[in-house]
């Protein structure tokens, strides 16, 4: 548990470096990208983000592939990956894309095309033998690591660094309490044939952890970043964004362990002692992340 700690602190602090400079190159108002033929430029917000989830994005995107093969359902490693790297980093590059009225066709037309390309290159190999599931399980390595990953930016560019600060905290702080008060006096079993180690106590401990962190966060927020710059959230309502998003999260890890278990692999991979792979650190945030933008674009709207 030493050695976990130790690691999470520093995942913890890099994170917190991460923020600090996406948001003080916001301030100094970069990257501005050129929009269109006309030689306008236009700022784009989450840059350092957007650069930090492509990393993530290819990392996780190759122990994906590992697991696949390791369960016998290989996905298109090259043609995949560039289809959840581009559909991934959308949100960043939309906004200096001038599609005027076809920008709602962007996401709908590259998932198309990384189909078709799936297709050539299952053709390619004069090959009809599991087609089906070598581009159906392509396709889902591109919806779980480029949609999800698109939906993350997109909390950060549509509502804003503490937005994303908020969001991220609950997800992981959820993680935290469910695994030390589960560790400590997990006796109920959550559901043994899919996640031995998860029960029924850590998980009240991690959403009980959500929903303070929730109010918590979203009250230090306004003190960080002023009445302007947060997310128009009182304590209660912190809280059960907390707790909505907390428990996403958390379903959210065990579908990645229901991803392992078809493989046969008790981790994604070895990135990180003590932890596992990339994908056993991103799966919470991947999945949460819909639940937590569909809450922030009803509180924000309201």
């Amino acid at each position: 548990m030493g050695k976990r700690i130790v690691i999470g602190a520093s995942l913890m602090a890099l994170t917190c470096v991460a923020f600090y400079a996406d948001w003080a190159v916001e301030r100094a108002g970069w990257p501005r990208l050129p929009v269109g033929p006309a030689g306008q430029f236009r700022q784009a917000r989450g840059a350092v983000l957007t650069a930090l989830v492509t990393l993530l994005i290819a990392a996780g995107y190759l122990e994906l592939a590992r697991l696949a093969s390791a369960g016998g359902t290989p996905i298109f490693r090259f043609t995949g990956l560039l289809a959840a790297l581009l559909v991934g980093t959308l949100p960043f590059w939309r906004q200096v894309m001038a599609v005027g009225r076809h920008g709602g066709m962007v996401l709908p037309v590259v998932l198309a095309l990384a189909l078709l390309a799936f297709f050539i290159e299952q053709l390619g190999r004069h090959r009809t033998e599991g087609a089906i599931r070598h581009v159906g399980a392509s396709l889902l390595a591109v919806v779980y690591l480029g949609v999800c990953p698109a939906v993350v930016l997109g909390i950060r560019i549509h509502f804003g660094l503490p937005a994303f600060i908020l969001f991220l905290a609950v997800v992981k702080f959820t993680d935290i309490g469910a695994y030390f008060v589960g560790s400590l006096t997990g006796r109920h079993k959550l559901i043994p044939w899919l996640s031995p180690g998860k029960s029924w106590e850590g998980l009240a401990g991690g959403l009980a952890l959500a929903a303070a962190c929730g109010a918590g966060v979203s009250a230090g927020l306004r003190v960080l970043f002023g009445p302007a710059g947060t997310v128009p959230m009182g304590p209660w309502a912190g809280a059960a964004f907390g707790v909505a998003v907390g428990l996403a999260g958390q379903f959210a890890d065990l579908c990645e362990s229901a991803l392992k278990r078809s493989a046969g692999l008790k981790d994604s991979g070895a990135a990180l002692p003590a932890f596992g792979g990339v994908l056993d650190i991103i799966d919470s945030p991947l999945l949460a992340a819909p639940a937590a933008y569909l809450v922030l674009a009803v509180v924000c709207q309201g």
